[in-house]
Protein backbone atom coordinates (compact mmCIF):
# COMPACT_ATOMS: atom_id res chain seq x y z
CA UNK A 1 0.00 0.00 0.00
CA UNK A 2 1.33 3.59 -0.95
CA UNK A 3 0.88 4.83 2.82
CA UNK A 4 2.14 1.56 4.24
CA UNK A 5 5.11 2.63 2.45
CA UNK A 6 4.89 5.85 2.79
CA UNK A 7 4.51 5.46 6.52
CA UNK A 8 7.29 3.25 7.42
CA UNK A 9 9.88 6.15 6.24
CA UNK A 10 7.75 9.29 7.70
CA UNK A 11 4.58 8.77 10.47
CA UNK A 12 5.20 8.61 13.68
CA UNK A 13 4.91 5.14 15.75
CA UNK A 14 1.96 4.18 16.71
CA UNK A 15 -0.35 5.99 14.10
CA UNK A 16 -3.23 4.25 12.63
CA UNK A 17 -3.86 4.81 8.44
CA UNK A 18 -6.67 7.25 7.69
CA UNK A 19 -9.60 6.59 6.15
CA UNK A 20 -8.84 8.13 2.59
CA UNK A 21 -12.08 8.50 0.00
CA UNK A 22 -10.51 9.13 -3.55
CA UNK A 23 -10.24 11.77 -6.30
CA UNK A 24 -11.50 10.67 -9.23
CA UNK A 25 -8.29 11.22 -11.61
CA UNK A 26 -10.67 12.50 -14.63
CA UNK A 27 -11.54 15.59 -12.33
CA UNK A 28 -7.41 15.93 -10.78
CA UNK A 29 -6.61 16.30 -14.57
CA UNK A 30 -8.94 18.55 -15.43
CA UNK A 31 -8.17 22.70 -15.94
CA UNK A 32 -11.50 24.56 -15.80
CA UNK A 33 -9.98 27.49 -13.46
CA UNK A 34 -8.54 29.92 -16.12
CA UNK A 35 -11.38 29.47 -18.19
CA UNK A 36 -13.77 30.24 -15.08
CA UNK A 37 -11.77 33.23 -14.50
CA UNK A 38 -12.16 34.35 -18.05
CA UNK A 39 -15.73 33.95 -17.99
CA UNK A 40 -16.23 36.93 -15.15
CA UNK A 41 -14.23 39.35 -17.77
CA UNK A 42 -11.26 39.04 -15.74
CA UNK A 43 -8.23 38.00 -17.89
CA UNK A 44 -5.30 36.38 -15.86
CA UNK A 45 -2.70 38.04 -18.24
CA UNK A 46 -0.21 35.32 -17.36
CA UNK A 47 2.95 34.99 -18.85
CA UNK A 48 5.06 31.91 -19.31
CA UNK A 49 4.90 29.53 -16.30
CA UNK A 50 7.88 29.09 -15.54
CA UNK A 51 10.90 26.83 -14.32
CA UNK A 52 9.55 23.38 -14.24
CA UNK A 53 8.64 22.84 -9.84
CA UNK A 54 9.95 19.87 -8.08
CA UNK A 55 6.69 19.54 -6.30
CA UNK A 56 4.40 17.37 -7.38
CA UNK A 57 1.33 18.68 -9.64
CA UNK A 58 -1.70 17.62 -8.11
CA UNK A 59 -0.37 17.53 -4.71
CA UNK A 60 -1.71 18.45 -1.44
CA UNK A 61 1.12 20.18 0.50
CA UNK A 62 -0.17 21.43 4.46
CA UNK A 63 1.85 22.97 7.15
CA UNK A 64 1.15 21.21 10.63
CA UNK A 65 1.93 23.89 13.25
CA UNK A 66 1.78 21.68 16.53
CA UNK A 67 3.96 18.88 14.43
CA UNK A 68 6.63 21.01 13.11
CA UNK A 69 6.04 19.78 9.63
CA UNK A 70 5.06 20.08 6.33
CA UNK A 71 3.02 17.12 4.72
CA UNK A 72 2.88 15.91 1.37
CA UNK A 73 -0.44 14.04 0.34
CA UNK A 74 -0.93 12.86 -3.36
CA UNK A 75 -4.56 13.63 -4.85
CA UNK A 76 -6.18 11.18 -3.35
CA UNK A 77 -5.20 12.51 -0.40
CA UNK A 78 -2.69 9.79 0.93
CA UNK A 79 0.22 10.51 2.56
CA UNK A 80 3.50 10.47 0.00
CA UNK A 81 6.12 12.35 2.88
CA UNK A 82 6.46 14.72 5.37
CA UNK A 83 9.58 16.54 6.73
CA UNK A 84 10.60 19.17 8.72
CA UNK A 85 13.22 22.01 9.61
CA UNK A 86 14.91 23.52 12.77
CA UNK A 87 13.24 26.95 11.88
CA UNK A 88 9.75 25.19 12.20
CA UNK A 89 10.01 24.24 16.00
CA UNK A 90 10.68 20.84 17.64
CA UNK A 91 8.80 17.84 16.63
CA UNK A 92 7.78 16.22 19.16
CA UNK A 93 5.04 13.29 20.15
CA UNK A 94 1.22 14.15 19.39
CA UNK A 95 -0.29 16.43 19.77
CA UNK A 96 3.08 18.05 19.22
CA UNK A 97 4.37 21.39 20.39
CA UNK A 98 2.35 24.97 20.37
CA UNK A 99 0.59 25.75 17.22
CA UNK A 100 2.12 29.53 17.64
CA UNK A 101 5.81 27.95 17.28
CA UNK A 102 5.32 26.04 14.07
CA UNK A 103 5.37 26.43 10.27
CA UNK A 104 2.25 28.26 8.98
CA UNK A 105 1.22 30.23 5.94
CA UNK A 106 2.89 28.71 2.69
CA UNK A 107 2.70 29.57 -1.23
CA UNK A 108 4.72 28.86 -4.43
CA UNK A 109 6.84 31.42 -5.62
CA UNK A 110 7.81 32.00 -9.47
CA UNK A 111 10.35 29.69 -9.46
CA UNK A 112 8.15 26.67 -8.12
CA UNK A 113 9.81 26.54 -4.93
CA UNK A 114 7.24 26.81 -1.50
CA UNK A 115 7.84 29.17 0.49
CA UNK A 116 7.20 28.43 4.55
CA UNK A 117 6.29 30.80 6.65
CA UNK A 118 8.15 29.86 9.98
CA UNK A 119 7.92 32.25 12.80
CA UNK A 120 11.10 34.43 12.40
CA UNK A 121 11.50 33.35 8.73
CA UNK A 122 10.48 32.57 5.19
CA UNK A 123 12.06 29.16 4.46
CA UNK A 124 11.82 28.49 0.72
CA UNK A 125 12.11 25.03 -0.68
CA UNK A 126 13.29 23.74 -3.96
CA UNK A 127 11.27 20.04 -3.31
CA UNK A 128 10.57 18.32 -0.22
CA UNK A 129 13.12 18.60 2.61
CA UNK A 130 15.47 20.65 0.56
CA UNK A 131 16.18 24.35 1.37
CA UNK A 132 17.48 26.78 -0.72
CA UNK A 133 17.14 29.68 2.06
CA UNK A 134 15.44 31.28 4.83
CA UNK A 135 14.50 34.85 4.97
CA UNK A 136 14.20 36.77 7.88
CA UNK A 137 11.22 38.39 8.58
CA UNK A 138 10.65 42.00 10.33
CA UNK A 139 8.81 40.82 12.63
CA UNK A 140 9.06 37.67 14.46
CA UNK A 141 5.28 36.54 14.92
CA UNK A 142 2.92 33.77 14.09
CA UNK A 143 1.71 34.00 9.91
CA UNK A 144 -1.02 32.26 8.92
CA UNK A 145 -1.20 33.14 5.48
CA UNK A 146 1.66 34.46 3.06
CA UNK A 147 1.12 35.47 -0.42
CA UNK A 148 2.43 36.63 -3.86
CA UNK A 149 0.41 38.96 -5.62
CA UNK A 150 0.52 39.20 -9.49
CA UNK A 151 3.77 41.48 -9.60
CA UNK A 152 5.46 39.12 -7.22
CA UNK A 153 5.19 41.24 -4.28
CA UNK A 154 5.10 38.77 -0.71
CA UNK A 155 1.98 39.91 1.89
CA UNK A 156 2.04 38.34 4.97
CA UNK A 157 -0.99 38.23 7.97
CA UNK A 158 -0.46 37.60 11.39
CA UNK A 159 -3.34 35.34 13.16
CA UNK A 160 -6.07 34.64 15.77
CA UNK A 161 -4.97 36.61 19.00
CA UNK A 162 -2.78 39.21 16.77
CA UNK A 163 -2.29 42.91 16.20
CA UNK A 164 -3.87 44.69 12.71
CA UNK A 165 -0.41 44.45 10.74
CA UNK A 166 0.27 43.43 7.24
CA UNK A 167 3.75 43.12 6.51
CA UNK A 168 4.84 43.76 2.48
CA UNK A 169 7.80 42.71 1.06
CA UNK A 170 9.72 42.41 -2.36
CA UNK A 171 9.96 39.30 -4.17
CA UNK A 172 13.39 38.99 -3.27
CA UNK A 173 12.00 39.22 0.62
CA UNK A 174 13.33 42.37 1.15
CA UNK A 175 10.99 44.68 3.43
CA UNK A 176 8.92 47.36 2.16
CA UNK A 177 6.39 48.44 4.34
CA UNK A 178 4.30 47.26 7.43
CA UNK A 179 0.78 48.81 7.12
CA UNK A 180 -2.48 48.14 9.27
CA UNK A 181 -5.91 47.64 8.83
CA UNK A 182 -8.76 49.17 11.46
CA UNK A 183 -9.07 45.70 13.47
CA UNK A 184 -6.78 43.16 14.20
CA UNK A 185 -6.51 39.13 14.25
CA UNK A 186 -5.92 38.99 10.45
CA UNK A 187 -6.12 35.75 9.61
CA UNK A 188 -6.15 35.29 5.96
CA UNK A 189 -5.85 37.35 2.66
CA UNK A 190 -5.58 37.11 -1.41
CA UNK A 191 -6.08 39.18 -3.88
CA UNK A 192 -7.83 39.39 -7.25
CA UNK A 193 -6.18 39.80 -10.30
CA UNK A 194 -5.74 43.54 -10.39
CA UNK A 195 -3.91 43.13 -7.14
CA UNK A 196 -6.63 44.57 -4.81
CA UNK A 197 -5.93 42.79 -1.68
CA UNK A 198 -8.82 40.81 0.18
CA UNK A 199 -7.97 40.57 4.35
CA UNK A 200 -9.97 39.07 6.87
CA UNK A 201 -9.91 39.78 10.15
CA UNK A 202 -11.43 38.44 13.34
CA UNK A 203 -14.27 39.71 15.16
CA UNK A 204 -16.25 37.65 17.24
CA UNK A 205 -19.40 36.24 15.75
CA UNK A 206 -18.81 38.75 12.59
CA UNK A 207 -16.02 38.65 10.27
CA UNK A 208 -14.94 41.78 8.25
CA UNK A 209 -12.78 41.00 5.42
CA UNK A 210 -11.62 44.27 4.13
CA UNK A 211 -11.06 45.43 0.03
CA UNK A 212 -7.77 46.87 0.07
CA UNK A 213 -6.15 49.05 -2.66
CA UNK A 214 -3.53 47.77 -4.52
CA UNK A 215 -1.84 51.53 -4.29
CA UNK A 216 -2.73 52.80 -1.62
CA UNK A 217 -2.88 49.86 0.43
CA UNK A 218 -5.92 51.46 2.35
CA UNK A 219 -9.46 49.87 2.77
CA UNK A 220 -11.75 50.34 0.15
CA UNK A 221 -14.98 48.62 1.69
CA UNK A 222 -15.45 46.52 4.30
CA UNK A 223 -17.03 43.02 3.80
CA UNK A 224 -19.19 41.67 6.94
CA UNK A 225 -19.62 37.66 7.50
CA UNK A 226 -20.96 35.63 9.98
CA UNK A 227 -19.20 33.79 11.79
CA UNK A 228 -14.98 33.47 12.39
CA UNK A 229 -12.99 34.20 9.43
CA UNK A 230 -9.74 31.92 8.52
CA UNK A 231 -8.15 31.70 4.94
CA UNK A 232 -9.12 33.10 2.19
CA UNK A 233 -8.62 32.51 -1.60
CA UNK A 234 -9.58 34.20 -4.69
CA UNK A 235 -11.66 31.56 -6.55
CA UNK A 236 -13.46 30.97 -9.93
CA UNK A 237 -16.05 33.34 -11.21
CA UNK A 238 -14.69 36.74 -9.49
CA UNK A 239 -15.09 35.21 -6.44
CA UNK A 240 -13.67 34.60 -2.86
CA UNK A 241 -13.58 31.77 -0.74
CA UNK A 242 -13.73 32.05 2.97
CA UNK A 243 -13.18 29.41 5.44
CA UNK A 244 -14.97 30.20 8.04
CA UNK A 245 -15.27 27.42 10.80
CA UNK A 246 -18.20 25.46 10.54
CA UNK A 247 -17.98 25.81 7.20
CA UNK A 248 -16.47 27.23 3.70
CA UNK A 249 -18.64 29.95 1.97
CA UNK A 250 -18.05 31.59 -1.41
CA UNK A 251 -18.69 35.48 -1.89
CA UNK A 252 -19.17 37.88 -4.63
CA UNK A 253 -15.66 39.56 -4.97
CA UNK A 254 -17.69 42.66 -6.34
CA UNK A 255 -20.04 45.29 -4.80
CA UNK A 256 -22.25 43.85 -3.09
CA UNK A 257 -19.79 41.04 -2.03
CA UNK A 258 -23.08 38.84 -1.67
CA UNK A 259 -22.43 35.43 -0.27
CA UNK A 260 -23.13 33.04 -2.74
CA UNK A 261 -22.73 29.44 -2.16
CA UNK A 262 -21.62 27.13 1.32
CA UNK A 263 -19.29 24.80 0.07
CA UNK A 264 -19.31 22.90 3.06
CA UNK A 265 -20.05 22.43 6.48
CA UNK A 266 -20.46 20.50 9.55
CA UNK A 267 -22.54 18.19 8.03
CA UNK A 268 -19.59 17.02 6.60
CA UNK A 269 -17.00 15.81 9.29
CA UNK A 270 -15.90 20.09 9.37
CA UNK A 271 -14.77 21.30 11.93
CA UNK A 272 -13.20 24.38 12.28
CA UNK A 273 -11.78 24.85 8.65
CA UNK A 274 -8.72 27.24 8.68
CA UNK A 275 -6.89 26.72 5.66
CA UNK A 276 -8.55 26.58 2.32
CA UNK A 277 -7.31 27.15 -1.70
CA UNK A 278 -8.37 26.07 -5.08
CA UNK A 279 -6.44 23.93 -8.03
CA UNK A 280 -7.20 24.98 -11.72
CA UNK A 281 -10.16 22.69 -12.03
CA UNK A 282 -11.82 24.82 -9.17
CA UNK A 283 -11.56 21.91 -6.30
CA UNK A 284 -11.40 23.48 -2.80
CA UNK A 285 -9.01 21.77 -0.63
CA UNK A 286 -9.30 22.80 3.63
CA UNK A 287 -8.70 21.09 6.61
CA UNK A 288 -10.31 21.37 10.19
CA UNK A 289 -8.77 22.34 13.60
CA UNK A 290 -10.80 20.17 15.05
CA UNK A 291 -11.17 21.27 19.00
CA UNK A 292 -9.97 24.83 18.28
CA UNK A 293 -6.46 23.92 19.88
CA UNK A 294 -5.41 21.54 17.19
CA UNK A 295 -4.49 18.73 19.46
CA UNK A 296 -6.86 16.05 17.71
CA UNK A 297 -5.71 15.05 14.46
CA UNK A 298 -6.95 17.61 11.48
CA UNK A 299 -9.33 15.89 9.02
CA UNK A 300 -8.63 16.84 5.38
CA UNK A 301 -11.03 17.27 2.54
CA UNK A 302 -11.33 18.07 -1.10
CA UNK A 303 -15.14 19.27 -2.46
CA UNK A 304 -15.62 19.70 -6.31
CA UNK A 305 -17.08 23.51 -7.53
CA UNK A 306 -20.72 22.78 -6.80
CA UNK A 307 -20.01 21.15 -3.57
CA UNK A 308 -19.82 17.22 -4.16
CA UNK A 309 -17.04 15.62 -1.63
CA UNK A 310 -14.53 14.27 -4.06
CA UNK A 311 -11.83 13.10 -1.61
CA UNK A 312 -11.83 13.02 2.50
CA UNK A 313 -8.57 12.03 4.97
CA UNK A 314 -10.40 11.30 8.71
CA UNK A 315 -8.44 11.71 10.70
CA UNK A 316 -5.04 12.33 9.33
CA UNK A 317 -1.51 12.70 10.77
CA UNK A 318 -1.18 16.63 10.77
CA UNK A 319 -2.08 18.50 13.84
CA UNK A 320 -2.89 22.56 13.62
CA UNK A 321 -3.12 22.74 9.79
CA UNK A 322 -2.57 26.38 8.54
CA UNK A 323 -0.80 27.05 5.23
CA UNK A 324 -2.51 24.52 2.42
CA UNK A 325 -1.15 24.93 -1.32
CA UNK A 326 -1.30 22.66 -4.47
CA UNK A 327 1.44 22.20 -6.40
CA UNK A 328 1.49 22.98 -10.31
CA UNK A 329 -1.37 25.26 -9.95
CA UNK A 330 -1.44 28.74 -11.34
CA UNK A 331 -3.58 31.38 -9.22
CA UNK A 332 -4.44 34.71 -9.66
CA UNK A 333 -2.72 35.42 -6.43
CA UNK A 334 -1.12 32.97 -3.56
CA UNK A 335 0.93 31.08 -6.23
CA UNK A 336 3.14 33.51 -8.26
CA UNK A 337 3.16 33.96 -11.99
CA UNK A 338 4.90 36.84 -13.23
CA UNK A 339 2.03 39.50 -15.21
CA UNK A 340 3.84 41.24 -17.95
Amino acid sequence: MVWLAACLVACSEGEAEPTSTPLDAASADSSTFDTALDDSGISLDVAEVGPTSKFTAGHVFLAGARNAEVFEFDASLKLVTRWTHPKFGTVLPAPGQSYDLGPAGMAFDASGNLVVAAVDSFCVFSEPNVVVACHPKVKSQPTENVIFDHLGNIYSTTSTGGTAEIHKYASDYTFVKTFTMPTGELTGVTCDPSGNLFIGSQLGAKSAVYKVDKDTLMPLATISLTGIVEGLQYGSGDTILAAMWDRVVRFDAKPPYAVTTTLLDSSAGLAIAVPVTVDEAGNVYTADYENGAGTAPADLFVWSPDGKLKASRKASEVYGPFGIVIGGTRLPCGAYRPVR
